[in-house]
């Protein structure tokens, strides 16, 4: 029952940790790995709770993409320290924030992709999740096709 649906796009996030690895350094993927997971948290978070699909949804995304870095044990106190920042600065101010580090880090769309995985784990994307990955993609730089594509990739 915890298992995300079998939607996940497995392929694609390897494919997208692959290049992570090759262009990003271990600091910066630090950094990338703690975006996307408040990426998928905050679109979890859309509709106003996170539920069990998701979480399960977003651990295993998080683990294929940062290839075994980032554990499941791992990304509770992360989420901890992220639901404090959102509830410190808002959910639209932290959308703005993920958006422009992945920007800077030249990987919008593996974050991107990680919020899009956590939206399709339960019942599909609603729109109030896809208005949380617009606003981070936007703040990323992206326009609204290159973000259906993600969205659309993720589905698998």
């Amino acid at each position: 029952m915890n298992q995300p649906k079998k939607t996940l796009n497995v392929a694609y996030l390897e494919q997208q940790a692959e290049a992570i690895r090759k262009s990003l350094s271990g600091a910066h993927q630090s950094a990338l790995f703690e975006a996307a997971v408040e990426a998928g948290y905050l679109t979890a978070l859309a509709n106003g709770t996170e539920d069990d699909g998701e979480r399960a949804a977003l651990v295993k995304a998080v683990e294929i993409l940062s290839a075994g870095l980032v554990l499941e044990w791992e990304v509770e106190p992360l989420l901890e320290k992220i639901a404090a920042r959102i509830e410190t600065e808002g959910s639209a101010a932290r959308c703005a924030a993920v958006g422009k580090n992945v920007k800077e880090l030249g990987q919008a769309e593996a974050a991107l992709l990680v919020g899009a995985v956590v939206a399709h784990a339960t019942a599909g994307i609603d729109k109030q999740e896809a208005s949380v990955l617009e606003k981070i993609a936007t703040a990323a730089g992206l326009a609204k096709p290159e973000i259906a594509a993600i969205v659309k990739k993720a589905r698998g």
